[in-house]
């Protein structure tokens, strides 16, 4: 599967260069404005993220899915996905705007980052959910170099203008929060000029497509729903009841453990396509990308909580030692909830039974219940100890239901035999060559 590996390699690297530039941006965010600050653009950015997660209606994966089985389709699911984006992210700024209009602790709770921030950050909302949708349809097609090439200048732009910004304008937060935000929405609009340039304005919408999209994305969109809520619900409680300084701590652990979903991601992405168009070969292919990436996640880990204590104190400094133990407690919850990632893919290339769906929910209803509880007391190491917790039972869960299709032991999930590490350094010598 010579261009299958490829294309993890080209995901996988221009993923691991983004995540170092975003990882260098979080780092002058949090050396120029501190805990405070960095809460404040933690949550800029979660209400866009709650927003996609909530309204994407499984849109760019069902782009994905019905791609992968007929290119033909993507001119009119470009159509039906900028009509959607726009609906669906104006409705969500208005029901966002109204709640803070007459309940505004209720939704930002102890960390208010004011009127001016929180409407702004929510104007990027369209613009999340088209750069969602639109790179559904990228992948659809495997076509990988162009949308991978974006995002990774995105986070170059990223770091470079906060480095910029903090140096000239330090004392004022204002323009670092307003790049940021336009950094945000320029994904989106190098796509839309793209499609547009190759397809023309959209003005109709396919109902044929849209509901054979719908029909598969619905599933899709409930099972990120809810696997969103168990991954990031834990942010929204602890500034909630513990406020933005908490946040800052607590985002910086989860932003060592989002550096390795970025790695996982980059492989699930390619994955999926493939999966999907050859579904005889499906859940074969799915268990040997597990076992490599498998290693390779318990490897970083293992680096992690040897130097992630040191890296947090010299790249961060002494304000963020709180950092340090609710990121050794993420780290094996990570390890599970890449895993799981993989066996959901396959999940999905099946076109997503609804148990699929429902085996989120123990993990949602624990992880939310004992952060209430817990985390008024303990902060942002009661968020991670719950997640570890979540993370096991999911992943326990959708293993359990692997057993339907085929006998698999955990084994051939998680650890490569000689043959295939062979096998791998093999092929990856032949692409260098090529």
């Amino acid at each position: 599967m010579p261009s299958f590996t490829k294309n993890i390699a080209i995901t996988f690297s221009s993923r691991f260069f983004a995540a170092i530039f975003a990882t260098l941006s979080t780092i002058i965010i949090a050396r120029a404005f501190g805990p405070i600050g960095k809460g404040i653009f933690t949550m800029v950015a979660f209400f866009p993220s709650l927003a996609l997660n909530l309204g994407h209606l499984g849109l760019g994966n069902a782009n994905t899915y019905l791609i992968a089985q007929d290119k033909e389709r993507t001119k009119k699911s470009f159509y039906n996905s900028f009509w959607g984006g726009l609906i669906i992210g104006w409705f969500f700024i208005i029901i966002f705007t109204l709640i803070y209009r007459f309940y505004p602790h209720e939704i930002l709770g102890k960390g208010d980052i004011g009127t001016r921030y929180f409407l702004f950050s929510l104007m990027t909302i369209p613009f999340i959910l088209w750069e969602n949708f639109y790179q559904g349809i990228f992948v659809g097609r495997q076509e990988f170099k162009f949308f991978n090439l974006i995002s990774l200048f995105s986070k170059i732009l990223l770091f470079v203008g906060l480095l910029i910004l903090a140096l000239v304008l330090k004392p004022d937060m204002r323009y670092s929060v307003f790049y940021y935000l336009f950094l945000m929405v320029f994904p989106a609009i190098i796509y839309s000029i793209y499609f547009l340039i190759h397809y023309g304005f959209p003005f109709e919408l396919d109902k044929q497509i849209f509901f054979r999209t719908i029909n598969f994305g619905i599933r899709s969109y409930l099972a990120c729903l809810l696997a969103f809520l168990v991954l990031r619900s834990d942010i929204y409680l602890v500034n909630v009841l513990r406020g933005l300084q908490e946040v800052g701590y607590y985002s910086l652990a989860t932003g060592f453990a989002d550096a390795i979903l970025l790695l996982i991601s980059s492989i699930t992405l390619v994955l999926f396509p493939k999966i999907s168009e050859n579904q005889e070969q499906s859940l074969d292919v799915t268990l040997k990308v597990s076992r490599f990436s498998s290693l390779i996640v318990a490897f970083i880990i293992f680096l992690t909580l040897i130097f992630g204590k040191y890296a947090i104190l010299l790249l961060f400094g002494p304000a963020f030692i709180k950092s340090i133990l609710p990121l050794f407690i993420l780290l094996p919850a990570i390890y599970f909830w890449g895993i799981n990632s993989f066996l959901t893919q396959f999940f999905a290339s099946r076109g997503y039974p609804w148990i699929t769906v429902l085996l989120w929910l123990p993990g949602l209803i624990i992880n939310v219940i004992l952060n209430i509880i817990y985390i008024p007391i303990y902060g942002a190491i009661a968020a991670a100890s719950t997640s570890l917790l979540a993370y096991f039972l999911t992943f326990i869960l959708h293993y359990f239901y692997l057993q339907k299709f085929q006998r698999v032991s955990l084994l051939k999930i998680l650890m490569p035999n000689k043959q295939e590490i062979y096998t791998l350094f093999a092929n990856n010598l032949r692409i260098k060559k090529d």
